[in-house]
């Protein structure tokens, strides 16, 4: 998918997918620590992936922030909500604002890794460890995220699962992608551990347009993640009041850390600018260059 652009990186991490059902209530589920195992198995593959250079002794440089993005694609998520994800965050990264705020600190750069997640260990690496330091950089991700198609509606005839009003939807593919954000969490925080760019902050930016629907909560991943010293802001798709008590009850943590919603699809570039700059800005030291958002 973008082998083109990122040639030394599989854009597929692992897929793995079990029979279950969508989850109402929470009830005990013995799949998690089988998905747990697959997390922590990937993590020494990360580091060599993530890692790896043409010269054995280079000298990977340091960034101001590492920053993850994880898009969600679970089943509750529409065509409109796909959209407004990935093309807030193909105007962002080539807004000036972001520039700016990318190339602020001492370093001049930043780390930069996206993901989409749903449940099951069904993880795509859209964009590996990048260093944004110029334009030119944020250019390049851009085009390459715009280039992806982040669902594939076929596995269900192409439609979206909440207007499949007359049934003909299989049950089993619609219930494919739940929405464990919990594993979202986690899968994160693997990544900002990974990362080769060494930096004081690091941060993950968990967009989802529901609550955590697999057994378990979020509670664990989120403490685990704020015990590494990790920055966890939230972006919430749609206007729900409720979602956004979640996001903050049960998400979100760390130094700066903040949950935003969009459901205006005129200002997805300019929204999703503003909680990028937000992102890198908020966790960032007392006397660190601060600017307006024009």
């Amino acid at each position: 998918m973008l082998s083109h652009l990122f040639p030394s990186v599989p854009t597929r991490w692992f897929r793995r997918r079990s029979e279950h059902q969508r989850v109402k209530s929470k009830p005990a589920m013995p799949a998690k620590p089988c998905r747990w195992r697959a997390l922590h198995l990937a993590l020494p593959l990360m580091v060599f992936l993530c890692g790896a250079s043409p010269a054995a002794n280079a000298v990977v440089p340091g960034t101001d922030a590492n920053v993850v993005t994880a898009i969600d694609v679970s089943d509750s998520i529409g065509r409109y909500e796909e959209w407004l994800q990935q093309a807030g965050l193909v105007r962002a990264l080539v807004h000036p604002d972001f520039l700016r705020a990318a190339t602020a600190g001492p370093r001049r750069r930043i780390g930069l890794a996206v993901f989409t997640w749903s449940s099951d260990g069904k993880f795509d690496l859209l964009v590996p460890w990048t260093v944004i330091g110029a334009a030119e950089d944020a250019a390049r991700v851009s085009q390459a995220l715009a280039s992806v198609t982040l669902i594939d509606r076929t596995h269900y005839g192409g439609g979206d699962m909440e207007q499949d009003r007359d049934g003909d939807a299989d049950p089993a593919a619609m219930h494919d992608r739940l929405t464990d954000m919990s594993e979202a969490i986690a899968f994160a925080s693997l990544l900002l551990t990974s990362s080769p760019h060494a930096t004081q902050r690091a941060v993950m930016n968990i967009c989802a347009n529901g609550t955590d629907n697999f057994a378990g909560g979020t509670e664990s991943s989120r403490d685990a993640a704020l015990a590494q010293g990790f920055t966890i802001n939230g972006l919430v798709l749609g206007q729900d009041a409720e979602l956004a008590q979640y996001f903050h009850s049960s998400v979100i943590g760390g130094p700066g850390a903040f949950a935003m919603d969009i459901s205006d699809a005129k200002d997805a570039g300019e929204f999703m600018t503003r909680k990028l700059v937000r992102d890198l800005l908020a966790s960032a030291p007392t006397d660190a260059p601060r600017f307006r958002i024009e």
